[in-house]
């Protein structure tokens, strides 16, 4: 899912039409119409199409659901395999962005690209204990 949508301005007990349904979540209405095709549940199929909220709502939370993943300890997501992948050798860079966290840099052990991370400096510790975590400087 390339682009994220709002629910929080979607109201359960509203009837919506597609426009004002886009609006509420923030997306073109061909989105709307694609989310129809897709599978959101109409009032009735009379035009205008109506949506309810509540159904819109259940349909983002399981499309949402659906495109999480969810990594390991360890693991980062390669972006062009689209899977969780150990990285190459169980090496990776930790590069402190702020006082609390940071991004940790790996290569993918598939494919060889660059995989990124980020994750809170007090969970680095844990991370060490699976992957040889150089810190490096961000300049």
């Amino acid at each position: 899912m390339a682009y994220r949508f709002r629910t929080r301005a979607i109201k359960a007990n509203k009837a919506y039409l597609v426009d004002e349904l886009a609006d509420a979540a923030g997306v073109s209405v061909p989105t709307v119409r694609n989310w129809i095709k897709a599978g959101m549940p109409l009032v009735d199929k009379k035009r205008p199409m109506m949506i309810m909220g509540f159904h819109a709502l259940e349909f983002l939370k399981n499309r949402k659901a659906k495109a999480s993943r969810p990594l390991a300890l360890g693991e980062f997501y390669c972006v062009r395999c689209k899977v969780p992948r150990i990285p190459f050798g169980a090496m990776a860079d930790y590069v402190p962005t702020s006082a609390t966290g940071g991004c940790l840099k790996a290569i993918c052990s598939v494919c060889e690209c660059r995989c990124n991370v980020s994750i809170s400096a007090y969970n680095l510790p844990e991370i060490r204990e699976v992957l040889d975590v150089a810190i490096r400087d961000n300049r």
